[in-house]
């Protein structure tokens, strides 16, 4: 993935993710990690990144049409911050699950 700008800040690309992948980012403030393997799919090339195929009719629709995702864990981690309060933001929708009542609509966020 290349460099985004969005609502006038530029985000640094993430790396690639793998079964069990951590990555620095190129400025070392933040670092990802991601951990599981998608056993029970016939897709051999893995990429973890979900791709919505909805028309978004919102700005910067660009932003929410790709996501990552893994079967166990991904995490971002900020890196040497200092002590204090911080004020984040985060950006995000929910691409891969349905607006119905089947299984594949069950999507959680957990934020720690």
């Amino acid at each position: 993935k290349s460099p985004t700008t969005f609502e006038g800040t530029t985000f640094e690309k993430d790396g690639v993710v793998g079964t069990a992948t951590f990555f620095a980012s190129e400025s070392e403030a933040w670092a990802m990690s991601s951990t599981g393997a998608y056993l029970d799919n016939a897709d051999v090339a893995d990429d973890f990144t979900a791709t919505n195929s909805s028309i978004l009719s919102i700005p910067d629709a660009a932003i929410y049409t790709t996501a990552r995702h893994s079967p166990i864990s991904f995490k971002y981690y900020g890196l040497c911050l200092w002590d204090g309060p911080y004020t984040v933001t985060l950006y995000f929708a929910e691409i891969m699950f349905t607006d119905d009542k089947n299984f594949s609509s069950l999507g959680k966020r957990v934020f720690d």
